[in-house]
């Protein structure tokens, strides 16, 4: 059984793991558009290799922001975990099939930008819901 303090830090973390996530998202929004605007996949200049880097450690940062929010046994954050680090995956694989399979379909890059929006919400309403109401916060003070 974990104590009321240990419960809050854990909640603290996934909060941040998620702010985290949300950063991560954000670079690899700008490296994506660097890579469509400058980079012909799966050849091109090293923009697209960062943007295909970052798609790994997201795939990463995913898997630890769920085990985060398992440690806060919050099932909110838990579910929006978990969408998350689904959303992710699929983007990614879109954006494989996008740059490797199919020859550029079109549907891949609208996958990959739909699902890459999807974590990027998930996120967000992820880490506005990892808190302790005031008066948990209060119980722990005591």
């Amino acid at each position: 059984m974990t104590s009321n303090s240990e419960r809050t830090r854990w909640v603290r973390v996934t909060r941040y793991s998620f702010i985290v996530g949300l950063i991560l998202l954000a670079v690899q929004y700008m490296t994506g558009i660097s890579a469509n605007i400058y980079a012909v996949p799966p050849y091109g200049p090293n923009n697209i290799g960062l943007h295909y880097v970052m798609g790994d450690a997201l795939a990463l940062a995913g898997l630890i922001i769920v085990i985060m929010a398992a440690l806060s046994r919050q099932m909110g954050p838990i579910a929006f975990a978990v969408v998350g680090l689904a959303s992710v995956l699929i983007a990614g694989q879109s954006g494989r099939e996008f740059a490797f399979i199919t020859q550029q379909s079109g549907i891949y890059s609208f996958s990959m930008a739909l699902f890459w929006l999807a974590a990027f919400t998930v996120y967000f309403l992820g880490q506005q819901s990892s808190s302790i109401s005031k008066r948990e916060a209060t119980k722990n003070k005591e």
